[in-house]
């Protein structure tokens, strides 16, 4: 288990690094993340290279008996690289040119920023490569951020047209799978095909804009293979990562492709972040986090944990005493084994002045700062114990970038659309992240994985699959096999009915999971934020966003609408078919999270899942160790709880050897 922070050594003058590594040793650091935005010192004029200040802080880390983890510093480039290819810059969908001052403004299609990052990254790898200080790298950082894997700038016009010749091979191809005879778009020329940009009004073919988020998926993971192919020359041995960062799929990029090129996943964990008034839930983080960990099915790195309060021009919650603490812990039990805290120290100027670490703009010691070396102190056996171990778990939760980019464009419902900022659009984390809330809050633990990654799904007695519009067929048919085999599937509403070339098929919905399911859906509405209310045996339930009425062919009535302001009151909201050995719940409409937790505890319960509920706030998992296996309990409140018959403290967390 590695403890480690982000460092920014360039910020600072010399005669702090000797000083800085002493702190951070003290509070229990071994290893830092260093030079990711470095580019412009390390080449301060085209080809010529400079890494004497790099050199320098990693002689002083070794000497601390530390190590580190290099960035490829391609996240923000140097001015000259604009002054002389000003068309390397993206442009965003409204039209507005990333220019250089800010970060991730490069096109991804451009010839020269890739010859750029081709020189930067060779010559650094070569230099670094086998540092002994050195044990890893990430490459870039936080690639897609900020809404920078959808560039719409000429360069990726032309890129998008090559990459659909080669899909497509001929026009009729094209014009046929993008259904272009609809307002008789009929393309005779390659040219002729814009990029899916702003407009005034009616938008472009969903076919066309799906085509383009994969395109820019492709562009982006061609753009980090080519520097990792370049690290992985000159750097051998070496374990090669990237860090995502909140939301999941706030990026349109495909991470599970990604990471088959890299040995490990690394995520930014901030729970509360800018002006929000109080953290995320902890169903949501952890639902995040398991994200991560199922990408590869392994553990994971966080490469920045909060440690301070963060923003950029404002700022909000403070987290109280023990909370900084609970979230690191949190991290670990869902699978992290290394952890970088952002960052060591305040920056005094640039654009993150307002991004607080350990220690603040000055020297002093923070509170932040002893309670991360306390809880460091006293979960670190435990966190070693677990480190590289499986993380179990009896339900899934599988998730899909196909669908992920389909609801960005197509959201369905007003309550599907959340935009935090103007560059996100993450309605379906949201979806995601509720569903998982069911399990998490009755303390099962759950993984979670894309639907198109080879899993062996009978080690699962209940997967369930929400907003599965766009419907792979291969998935479909492993799911069929999963349920004859004995399976619980929990499908959701609208599934199976959009083909991948964003053609709704002519059967009514669940589409292709209508025999599984044994029941069709002929009416349905979108009914947003609002609130409907539906009935499980004596449990009311509440639903929103949107309500299919449902008609049985096979299946079972589980819940009925109970709403008396719509027409279909009485009408089946949920059902459950069986199906082989299996079974198929059907649920018509969106549930809120607690909602939820009433419907998962009657699901978990006839799959002979253990469950538990322990309070809304409580959050319970089971880890297995090499010495011991483990029960930990954490109170996400900032009042006492009890847990069963413990009582904990406000954001007290308490783990529990279990004798194997």
């Amino acid at each position: 288990m590695i403890f480690g922070v982000d460092y920014y050594p360039e910020q600072w003058s010399p005669k702090d690094w000797e000083e800085d590594l002493g702190i951070m040793k003290d509070m229990g650091l071994t290893s830092v993340r260093l030079a990711e935005f470095a580019w412009g010192l390390m080449e301060p004029k085209e080809g010529k290279f400079d890494f004497s200040l790099f050199d320098a802080v990693l002689e002083k880390v070794g000497k601390a008996g530390m190590t580190a983890i290099l960035g490829t510093p391609t996240a923000t480039c140097p001015p000259w690289l604009f002054k002389k290819h000003p068309e390397i810059s993206q442009i965003s969908k409204e039209g507005i040119v990333r220019v250089v001052g800010t970060r991730r403004q490069a096109c991804f299609s451009s010839p020269a920023y890739r010859k750029a990052t081709e020189k930067i990254v060779t010559a650094m790898a070569k230099h670094f490569g086998k540092h002994p200080v050195v044990t890893g790298w990430q490459i870039d950082n936080e690639p897609g951020h900020e809404g920078s894997d959808l560039d719409y700038s000429p360069l990726a016009g032309i890129n998008f047209r090559k990459w659909l010749k080669d899909k497509y091979k001929t026009l009729k191809k094209l014009n046929e799978s993008w259904g272009n005879v609809f307002w008789g778009v009929m393309y005779s020329d390659w040219n002729e095909i814009p990029v899916p940009g702003a407009h005034v009004a009616s938008d472009f073919s969903p076919s066309m804009i799906q085509d383009y988020h994969r395109f820019q998926s492709d562009e982006l993971i061609s753009y980090l293979k080519l520097q990792i192919d370049i690290v992985r020359k000159y750097s051998p041995g070496r374990a090669l990562t990237t860090n995502l960062y909140p939301s999941p799929f706030l990026p349109i990029t495909d991470m599970h492709e990604l990471f088959g090129h890299m040995d490990y996943v690394s995520w930014d964990n901030y729970p509360v972040w800018g002006n929000q008034k109080e953290p995320y839930p902890h169903p949501l983080v952890s639902a995040t986090q398991q994200y991560i960990r199922g990408l590869k099915d392994q553990n994971f790195t966080v490469m920045e944990q909060f440690s301070g309060v963060q923003g950029h021009d404002t700022l909000g919650y403070l987290p109280p005493p023990g909370q900084i603490g609970l979230w690191l812990t949190q991290a670990v039990t869902n699978g992290a084994n290394q952890i970088y805290f952002f960052r060591y120290r305040t920056a005094r100027f640039g654009q993150e002045q307002l991004c607080y670490g350990i220690l603040d703009h000055g020297k002093r010691l923070t509170q932040k700062y002893f309670e991360l070396q306390k809880t460091i102190s006293e979960i670190k056996e435990y966190a070693e114990d677990i480190s590289d171990q499986n993380y179990p778990a009896e339900v899934a939760i599988l998730h899909d970038i196909e669908n992920a980019r389909n609801y960005k464009h197509q959201p369905l419902s007003d309550g599907l659309k959340f935009s935090p900022v103007p560059f996100a659009q993450v309605g379906y984390d949201i979806e995601i992240a509720t569903w998982f809330a069911g399990t998490n809050v009755l303390n099962v633990n759950t993984h979670s994985f894309p639907a198109s990654k080879d899993v062996d799904w009978n080690r699962y007695k209940v997967i369930s699959l929400p907003l599965y519009t766009v419907f792979d067929d291969a998935v479909v048919e492993r799911l069929s096999n999963y349920v004859k085999q004995g399976g619980t599937l929990v499908i959701g509403y609208r599934s199976g009915i959009k083909d991948q070339n964003q053609w709704i098929v002519e059967e009514p919905v669940p589409g292709r999971f209508r025999e599984m399911a044994g029941v069709e859906s002929y009416q349905f509405e979108a009914v947003g934020e609002d609130r409907v209310s539906v009935g499980m045996g004596i449990f009311p339930l509440k639903g929103n966003k949107f309500c299919e009425i449902l008609e049985p062919t096979t299946a079972s009535v589980v819940a009925k609408y109970t709403d008396k302001n719509k027409f279909y009151k009485g009408k089946p909201a949920i059902t459950v078919n069986s199906y082989g050995k299996g079974k198929v719940y059907y649920v018509g409409t969106s549930l809120t999270p607690e909602s939820f937790v009433l419907f998962y505890r009657k699901v978990l319960k006839e799959a002979k899942v253990p469950f538990g509920f322990l309070g809304k706030t409580i959050e319970k998992h089971f880890r297995i160790g090499r010495k011991y296996n483990y029960e930990i309990l954490m109170n996400h409140s900032g009042k006492p709880r009890w847990a069963g018959f413990t009582r904990l403290k406000p954001f007290e967390f308490r783990i529990t050897k279990i004798n194997k």
